[in-house]
């Protein structure tokens, strides 16, 4: 292999950074002096000297290893929140076949566990016109008092539950680890959907509140639309 001569770099512009600068100024220079590669081995982690092209191949696999998990990873979230969808919209479905006032519960309690994997679910009116409160759904006035702590929940609170409030939403229920409280703020009552989990992590301070978010506006629409038709005259 023929022996090019290689352009001298100015002496003073010896240093790593400008040697680096100047080789990726001219990516070529290895393709006109491919002789140098022979010469060339960048030690390895483990103490052996590799050539630069088996270096080169390593971090190009590593960098593929790495771009496939990527992949793995966004196949998988977009695969869960297209079963999230779906989960969503047989719920709008449901919620959108609902007549009373009381089958709002059983059909979000129905939901909720069968496609969510929710173990305990409840959901409470708060306050409410009074010509509204007349199912179980409805906390009546003495109840409203015990509740009053809760609406100081104006946002999606997940974490672990207060014992307070635990026994008012869940009051036969100890074995509840984590919960999400979903506040409902609607022109005819406020409320709050409470979903409960033995495990922990279920409903983690970092969980994502957007999905939750968005439950309490579907189920809190859909109710303060039936509750719109019983108080209409």
């Amino acid at each position: 292999m023929t022996r090019e001569p290689c352009e001298p770099l100015p002496r003073d512009r010896l240093g790593d950074t400008e040697i680096a600068a100047w080789l990726l100024d001219h990516p070529e220079f290895f393709v006109a002096h491919e002789w140098l590669l022979e010469n060339l081995s960048i030690p390895h982690d483990c103490g052996e000297a590799v050539s630069l092209i088996e270096r080169q191949v390593a971090l190009l696999r590593q960098t593929n290893q790495e771009l496939c998990r990527q992949i793995e990873h966004l196949v998988h979230v977009a695969r869960f929140n297209d079963a999230l969808l779906g989960h969503m919209h047989a719920l709008t479905l449901a919620l959108l076949q609902t007549d009373e006032v009381a089958e709002i519960l059983a059909t979000v309690e129905t939901t909720l566990r069968e496609r969510f994997g929710v173990e305990w679910v409840t959901l409470r009116v708060l306050t409410a016109r009074e010509a509204a409160c007349q199912d179980e759904v409805f906390a009546d006035p003495q109840e409203a008092a015990a509740f009053a702590a809760l609406q100081r929940h104006r946002e999606v609170y997940v974490g672990p539950p207060d014992e307070r409030e635990l026994s008012l939403l869940f009051p036969k229920q100890t074995a509840i680890r984590s919960w999400a409280l979903v506040p409902f703020d609607q022109p005819l009552f406020q409320g709050v959907l409470a979903l409960g989990s033995r495990d922990v992590d279920r409903f983690h301070p970092d969980l994502g509140r957007l999905f939750l978010t968005r439950l309490g506006e579907l189920i809190g629409t859909r109710l303060n639309a039936l509750l719109q038709a019983r108080v209409a005259p």
